[in-house]
């Protein structure tokens, strides 16, 4: 929602939002906002209302761009790929004269006239949802009969599209075991939907405006929502005429985190960085420090799903409305580039472009003043595509979708997704399984939304195996997830990490099987930023990797659980000289498998790693100076200002400390592979910010400063690791 008076500033030449971090910071941008809770926010034992203030840092960081450049590409993004660009570039121009008839003249122009003019004499908010759901479904209507060239004719599908009013109904979704509850004003549903929610005895479901409370919308039916501010009771009536050349008098943007009353600052987000931000003077670096010592990948999020959700919401919160974006999609969050939601407030509409990179807010539009953009906009959203709403085509293609994909992908001799382009196609089937209990899933706008289901696949399951992977498992475990486009991409990382296991006998059979991975061409957040001339740095790219199964080592217990947890001591050692740094250790990426009966740990996750010989010839990539890690196992050596201002390279004694915490955190949380039902130690660990989780670790240390010069890599693993590991267990000999 707006402020009163709303936030000026020119169509053009738009400043970016300052938002109070140095650009040249050298921290990743993974966990911003919700990203710092969101992939297991099960683990944090938080309540559900903490995820506000990240959800608010989401949309708080937003850039901005003019009204008419997002009409024209969202036009653009409803047209074919055979449309010449001259004919594309002038698809506003051309819109915007084919709806002026349904502004002016008899008729149903008079009719959607009519409703606007009730909307503006309405002195309340919630009476005037009628008028504005009964304006914009005769508007659309109308404009089924329009035809732009390039644009998709009108289709009587499911693709179809009506307003509805939701208030006072509620919206439930079950979200990794919890239910959530939120009540959006308006909704935009399809048709069917729409008519399975009809009033007894309504006639034309077209111009429904109410929706009885026994039969709520899912978040599946829902293709958009339209939230209302209206803090002034009378608005000025429609002009007698329209034409296509209204002059905004003032160009308006909503100040989002200002009017929307958000609960206090959390303890754990990270402003985001990056050249799209408005720089400030270095003296300023390290001010400020414990609302910048947050972690710059997961926070506390990336723990096992055995840690036990703690999601608690108040009767009050039930009843509040939506302040944040519902993913309603099948994987836990829209698997598309991108999710328009539209914020209106008195007579202007905001449209909100949400994606995994940031959020992006158009100028406001007068619907009442300067109907025929709004119309045009209508147009867009009749005209919208599954793709086009958010929706993957491959993963959610239409309602009733059960998790049945064919995948073409280019492949290599011997089976895999090859990197490089190839003549050769081939099908991979995916049956993925998100109903699953198994399955993890993102909570959240931005970051990598990683989401982890079961999938079964006829064409990977004959893939011959390979010799040097030993897990026997016939499972297979989907990821599907945003990572950045400038880092190196986990199956390449992978692929160096295999040629190690090859030669290495601590690598050999300690590393996750990657079956087949696939990267999505086109879903590129770039896209769209480098259309609207809006910094693309940061962007991200949709992938899917099949893993064979694992299972994580909390399961195990005693010498065991300790000969596992040494074993990747060593992988990990071993990959990190031949330049493969991890950079991530907690319990959750410390996983394994039965051989024969014998448990076989292995070091996992693998998508914040880097090779150091990429990092040397790496331009705009990482440069190892990214402060990475899940924070509650973090060296305290990341935890400080130094770290945050980019000043600490990751090195080796960052990542056996981490090991050090994984030891510490298990043993004190597990009891023969149970997680502990209550008087769990280290539970503040997991809700403090960075600063407050190197306090704490503090505590148990008894130091502050650990040693005075940097170590070599052997004495850390000698003396940190090795020395206290008992014989037998160094030996692989336990009972």
């Amino acid at each position: 929602m707006a402020n009163d008076t709303g936030t000026a500033a020119p169509v053009t030449n738009t400043p970016p939002r300052n938002s109070g971090l140095p650009t040249e910071l050298k921290s990743t941008p993974h966990a911003v906002g919700s990203a710092v809770v969101s992939e297991h926010i099960d683990t944090l034992g938080v309540n559900v209302d903490d995820v506000h203030p990240w959800i608010g840092r989401d949309v708080k960081n937003y850039a901005k761009c003019g009204a008419d450049e997002m009409l024209q590409q969202l036009l653009e993004m409803c047209t074919s790929q055979s449309l010449p660009p001259s004919q594309k570039s002038t698809l506003f121009d051309t819109s915007l004269e084919a709806v002026l008839h349904l502004c002016n003249g008899p008729g149903q122009a008079q009719t959607i006239k009519k409703h606007l003019t009730k909307f503006c004499n309405r002195t309340g908010e919630n009476p005037s949802y009628t008028d504005f759901v009964q304006a914009a479904n005769w508007a659309l209507r109308g404009l089924e009969k329009v035809n732009v060239p390039g644009i998709p004719v009108f289709k009587d599908d499911d693709t179809k599209i009506l307003f509805h009013v939701n208030d006072p109904s509620l919206i439930h979704q079950k979200h990794q075991g919890k239910t959530s509850i939120r009540k959006p004003d308006v909704v935009v549903v399809s048709y069917e939907s729409a008519r399975d929610a009809m009033l007894e005895g309504q006639s034309d479901i077209r111009i429904c405006v109410q929706k009885p409370a026994e039969e709520n919308f899912q978040w599946t039916n829902v293709r958009t929502t339209f939230e209302f501010k209206r803090p002034q009771k009378h608005l000025p009536r429609p002009p007698s005429t329209y034409n296509k050349d209204y002059v905004v008098p003032t160009v308006m943007y909503m100040n989002f985190m200002e009017e929307t009353n958000p609960p206090a600052e959390p303890t754990d987000s990270t402003p985001a960085t990056g050249p799209t931000r408005t720089s400030y003077n270095k003296s300023n670096q390290l001010q400020n420090i414990s609302d910048r010592l947050r972690s710059n990948k997961r926070g506390s999020d990336h723990l096992g799903s055995s840690e036990p959700p703690n999601l608690k919401r108040s009767k009050q919160d039930e009843e509040r409305e939506s302040r944040q974006e519902e993913g309603g999609g099948t994987g836990g969050g829209r698997t598309g580039g991108g999710r328009i939601r539209r914020r209106r407030r008195n007579n202007i509409i905001y449209i909100w472009w949400f994606d995994r990179q940031h959020t992006i807010q158009c100028a406001g539009i007068n619907f009442i003043q300067d109907l025929p953009r709004f119309m045009v906009l209508l147009f867009i959203m009749q005209r919208m595509g599954y793709e086009q709403w958010g929706l993957h085509p491959l993963f959610e293609p239409k309602p009733g979708y059960k998790g049945e994909i064919n995948v073409e992908c280019e492949e290599d001799k011997e089976g895999q997704d090859k990197m490089k382009k190839s003549k050769k196609k081939r099908i991979v089937d995916l049956t993925l399984d998100f109903n699953s209990n198994e399955r993890t899933t993102h909570f959240g706008l931005r970051g990598r939304a990683t989401t982890l289901f079961p999938v079964k696949s006829r064409a990977l399951s004959a893939q011959p195996r390979q010799p040097h992977f030993l897990n026997e498992s016939t499972e297979l475990v989907a990821k599907l997830f945003w990572p950045e486009e400038a880092r190196q991409s986990e199956p390449e990382i992978l692929e160096e990490v295999y040629k190690i296991a090859k030669e290495d006998p601590d690598v050999s059979g300690h590393v996750p099987e990657m079956v087949w991975f696939h990267k999505f061409e086109g879903t590129s957040t770039a896209i769209i930023r480098k259309a609207l001339g809006i910094d693309d740095t940061g962007s991200r790219v949709l992938y899917i990797i099949v893993f064979r199964k694992l299972y994580p080592i909390t399961t195990l217990s005693g010498e065991e659980f300790l000969l596992a947890w040494w074993e990747v001591v060593k992988c990990h050692r071993a990959l990190w000289k031949r330049g493969v740094h991890h950079r991530d250790i907690s319990p959750s990426n410390i996983m394994g498998y039965r051989l024969r009966g014998r448990f076989m740990s292995v070091l996992n996750d693998f998508d914040l790693s880097s090779i150091k010989q990429f990092l040397s010839s790496a331009k705009n990539g990482p440069q190892g100076f990214e402060r990475t890690g899940t924070v509650p196992f973090m060296s305290l050596h990341l935890l400080v200002p130094e770290a945050i201002a980019g000043q600490v390279e990751h090195m080796y004694y960052h990542d056996a400390e981490s090991f050090i915490w994984v030891l510490t955190w298990i043993c004190l949380r597990y009891d023969n592979g149970k997680l502990l039902r209550k008087n769990r130690p280290l539970d503040d660990w997991l809700t403090v910010d960075a600063m407050g989780c190197h306090e704490k670790k503090l505590v148990i240390l008894k130091y502050i400063n650990p040693f005075e010069s940097i170590p070599a890599d052997d004495v850390v693993f000698n003396t940190w690791l090795q020395k206290h590991v008992p014989e037998n267990v160094l030996q692989g000999n336990i009972s």
